[in-house]
């Protein structure tokens, strides 16, 4: 292999492990914010959409 072609391998190396962790890490705030929408006084402060169910317009 030519050292450009190495040089850009391990760039894109480098990347891809940035892009695995920011993957991971959105993961894991999405099954967060999921599971905090299971307690109840967490959903009535973040939505109001409870609050409005049955309710008619």
């Amino acid at each position: 292999m030519q050292k450009s072609q190495r040089s850009y391998i391990e760039a894109a190396d480098q990347v891809t492990k940035v892009l695995k962790w920011i993957v991971i890490g959105l993961l894991i705030a999405i099954a967060a914010s999921q599971l905090a929408l299971q307690i109840p006084q967490v959903r009535m402060w973040v939505t109001g959409v409870d609050r409005l169910e049955g309710t008619p317009f």
